[in-house]
């Protein structure tokens, strides 16, 4: 009992069998802070650029409140609404789209790669479950959700608090100066202050991703007993790989010995065909065996062999693709013929004895038992 719930422990470290299983299923590993250092990044890069541009924007976004006559504004007001809805949905693209982007590529890089998965767009009952809401909010999980979170806040309000502090007599500079000054100004703080948090998020994102890569593990890990299941899938039952060696070796053996009977061909009586696929050596002798054997057979290469050493040593060749695939897969080498099998080759070896006194003989059709008619797979036809 303490053996097999040692083994149901999950402590061995997953295959990547396992975390390919669980990338197909769409449970990836993610980090949410890894994600918002990515959307702080987007946010940097954006403004960044912007700065090249700023003077532009600014004076389009302008343009929208200078009219020339008081009675214009009235006209004007549909025209420049969507005009400013349409700067406004603009910028709201120069924002969306890298943000979109960066936070795609920070997944790929946290993730190991992108996976698109249907099941993650799949209807979850228990996601509006309120029972099953609340159990996950009061759990240890949880809970330890929630003081990460009041952690993070509280030293990203810190920061914030120490940036403003440090950058106040710029701030007050801003009421003496010019607006070109003050909006350079401005610009700068706000990189400065982007920076400053992306700074701070991404050590709290560091650390998020390997709490978040432990934890994935953890969920991930396997018993003994899984390891030895999955080995049973990927490489086979042991069992079943062992019959599958035994077959393989008793068929290779067969091969074998059916190649070095050729050479008993000289012994045989007739041989009888299928005509080319199939063909096996029947000695029958009254005075010395009571009943025929096999001495020798083959399928394919090694009929053809047989037939060619039968012509050599001038043995009777008889075709009856029944009766030789009958006897091929119901019988042995060096091993009687089946008594069901007697009557058939019977009439053979009386047609053969026939042409051998030089008597005109036709051979009669050979019946075959239905329990013996094989097709050239070996399945009952």
């Amino acid at each position: 009992m303490a053996e097999n719930d040692q083994a149901q422990e999950r402590n061995e470290e997953p295959t990547q069998r396992r975390l390919d299983k669980a990338r197909e299923d769409g449970d990836l590993l993610t980090s949410k802070e890894m994600l918002v250092f990515a959307s702080g990044s987007a946010a940097l890069f954006v403004v960044g650029v912007l700065g090249f541009f700023s003077e532009g924007l600014l004076n389009q976004w302008a343009s929208l409140f200078i009219f020339s006559h008081p009675e214009e504004l009235f006209s004007a007001q549909v025209g420049r609404a969507w005009d400013g809805f349409v700067i406004l949905l603009g910028a709201a693209a120069i924002f969306g789209v890298p943000t979109l982007i960066f936070i795609v590529l920070m997944q790929a890089v946290v993730g190991n790669g992108l996976t698109f998965n249907s099941k993650s767009f799949s209807f979850k009952g228990e996601k509006i479950n309120i029972f099953s809401g609340l159990k996950r909010i009061f759990s240890v999980k949880g809970i330890a959700e929630l003081v990460k979170a009041i952690a993070k806040v509280s030293f990203l309000t810190l920061v914030v608090v120490l940036f403003l502090w440090f950058s106040l007599d710029k701030l007050l500079y801003l009421s003496v100066g010019s607006i070109s000054d003050g909006v350079q100004i401005i610009y700068q703080i706000l990189l400065l202050f982007i920076l400053s948090i992306l700074i701070v998020l991404s050590v709290i994102a560091i650390g998020d991703y390997i709490w978040s890569r432990h934890t994935w593990m953890q969920k991930l890990r396997m018993s003994r007993q899984d390891l030895k299941e999955e080995f049973k899938e990927s490489e086979g039952s042991p069992e079943v790989k062992s019959r599958m060696r035994r077959l393989q070796m008793e068929a290779s053996q067969r091969v074998s010995q059916q190649a070095q009977s050729i050479e008993q061909i000289k012994d045989a009586t007739v041989v009888i065909t299928n005509p080319t696929h199939f063909a096996v050596a029947i000695k029958y002798d009254p005075d010395v065996d009571s009943v025929p054997t096999i001495l020798a057979m083959g399928k394919g290469v090694i009929a053809l062999r047989l037939i060619e050493q039968a012509e050599f040593h001038s043995k009777s060749i008889v075709r009856s693709p029944l009766l030789a695939r009958a006897l091929y897969f119901t019988g042995d080498i060096g091993a009687a013929i089946s008594e069901q099998l007697y009557a058939a080759v019977a009439s053979i070896l009386a047609y053969v004895y026939q042409l051998e006194k030089g008597i005109d003989a036709q051979l009669q059709d050979v019946e075959v038992p239905k329990e013996f008619s094989f097709d050239e797979n070996g399945k009952l036809i």
